[in-house]
């Protein structure tokens, strides 16, 4: 019974370390909330750029359509740009294997 009431002693002395509030935790948890406030505004600065310059870019790409137009010079296409080939082309069947020729006597 001795031995029971000292353990309970000894575990009765460490609960109040256990229990205090670990402040460097909470203000790492507040310091990574303020990092991500920060990041999530950056990212939507970003997309609204983003899309400012997509939209200047083909105000451009259109004004250069229209001067190369009038010029009469054809535009040419960036080899960057991604298209799709027609249907027609897509669904277009491979050409038919030729008959094996007879073996020469």
């Amino acid at each position: 019974m001795k031995k029971w009431i000292e353990e309970t002693r000894q575990i009765l002395g460490t609960l109040p370390e256990l229990v205090e509030p670990d402040t460097s935790a909470g203000e790492r948890v507040a310091k990574a909330e303020r990092e991500i406030e920060r990041l999530k505004k950056e990212v939507d600065d970003l997309k609204k750029e983003n899309l400012q310059l997509r939209g200047e870019k083909d105000e451009i790409a259109q004004a250069m359509g229209q001067i190369a137009q009038k010029l009469g010079i054809a535009p040419r296409k960036s080899p960057f740009e991604r298209t799709m080939p027609p249907a027609a082309e897509a669904a277009k069947p491979a050409d038919a294997p030729r008959p094996a020729e007879p073996p020469k006597p």
